[in-house]
């Protein structure tokens, strides 16, 4: 009978080891898991700044055609006064639309970048609780393994 306790015993300290390896592998999957999203994250907040460059861009170069026309215009039709103010109306409303795409693609970087910080903290933060929790583990494991052994001694 105390062979077959003993062998129970090794069982329960084999088991405990185990769950403790597999909750510290836990930890640093879950670790470098959030590094990883961290950096496609920051990947993706450059491509979304770019994104909102290449917008901008296009804005200017729209409010310029479109400048270009109303000038095309006002000659064909013998328009003779002064077609400035329209010209810097158009110029506004290009420079005001760059402006919104470059403030909507810096806000989402912005959160995507945020996202990705928080991420890696989540996964750094896992980590060290499984490491915790595989301590904890061990030694619950370790102590009830003595805690029988010392019942079948006597």
């Amino acid at each position: 009978m105390v062979g077959l306790a003993a062998v129970g015993i090794g069982l329960s300290a084999l088991g405990s080891l185990s769950s403790s390896r597999s909750q510290k592998k836990a930890g640093r999957l879950a670790k470098a898991r959030g590094k990883d999203q961290n950096r496609f994250l920051k990947i993706a907040a450059k491509q979304t700044e770019t994104s909102g460059q290449i917008a901008a861009r296009e804005e200017k170069r729209q409010g310029e055609l479109i400048a270009s026309r109303a000038v095309a215009v006002a000659a064909a039709g013998g328009y003779s006064d002064d077609i400035t103010g329209l010209l810097e109306d158009i110029d506004g409303e290009a420079n005001y639309r760059a402006s919104i795409a470059l403030f909507e693609s810096g806000t989402e970087a912005e959160r995507q970048r945020f996202e990705g910080e928080q991420a890696e903290k989540y996964g750094a933060d896992t980590n060290l609780a499984a490491k915790a929790g595989a301590t904890n583990t061990l030694l619950a494991g370790f102590g009830s393994a003595a805690s029988a052994y010392g019942r079948t001694l006597t």
